[in-house]
């Protein structure tokens, strides 16, 4: 079963320790991402409401939960790239480990966010790269909450995502064309839309996007 890979795999994983996490990631993630497993991880997530109605569309990509424990706070998700890009780095509520199923994209990294903007209330500057990198299909990479980074994805691409427990109440977001940064709150939080394009992906979606998957050989 696709939750106890997951049970296993991080059952004594300290997500502070970004090592372990990574190890632990890199032997679920491409047993996960196997076709069947991936079939299954989906066929459960329609099957239940809450995660179904977890399934959410951004201005850059669509979210979809798989799995989520709420007693590690360990989440499995789905994201599917679009052709619309977006000129923003940002932090994240919680570390996480990607591996990239599909496409490839700009994976650019710029340092932690304390150091880079400081409090949420001080205006944030433009920050500097400090590593660019091409994440191309089947790879992997894992990354600590706090570090500010882009990612430019080629349309269409895919990956899969396990994230630990949500560390932080909120992620500030910086805008490269329009100079401002804003700051988003948890899902749970929010009242309403946070972002441009956002919105909840409904039943038939789900059906037609795993059709998608099933034609590119994602999931069966």
């Amino acid at each position: 079963m696709s939750i106890d890979i997951l049970t296993k795999a991080f059952h004594q994983v300290d997500w502070r320790r970004l090592e372990q996490v990574h190890e632990a990631a890199a032997a679920a993630l491409p047993v996960l991402a196997e076709p069947a497993e991936l079939g299954r991880l989906w066929d459960r997530m329609e099957e239940d409401e809450q995660l179904a109605a977890s399934a959410e569309a951004f201005n850059t990509f669509q979210k979809f939960v798989l799995q989520d424990d709420p007693e590690t706070g360990v989440r499995l998700r789905l994201h599917i790239f679009g052709d619309h890009m977006v000129e923003e780095a940002h932090n994240h509520r919680a570390s996480f480990s990607s591996l990239i199923l599909r496409g490839s994209y700009r994976h650019v990294l710029y340092g932690n966010v304390e150091d880079i903007w400081g409090d949420e209330n001080r205006p944030a500057q433009a920050p500097d790269p400090r590593f660019i990198q091409e994440q191309l299909t089947g790879s992997s990479y894992t990354l600590d909450n706090a570090f500010v980074h882009a990612v430019y994805a080629n349309p269409g691409t895919i990956s899969l995502v396990i994230q630990g427990p949500r560390d932080r109440s909120s992620f500030r977001i910086y805008d490269f064309v329009e100079g401002t940064t804003r700051t988003r709150v948890g899902g749970s939080n929010a009242k309403e839309a946070q972002e441009p394009g956002e919105r909840k992906i409904g039943r038939a979606e789900l059906g037609t996007v795993r059709l998608k998957l099933a034609e590119l050989g994602l999931l069966t």
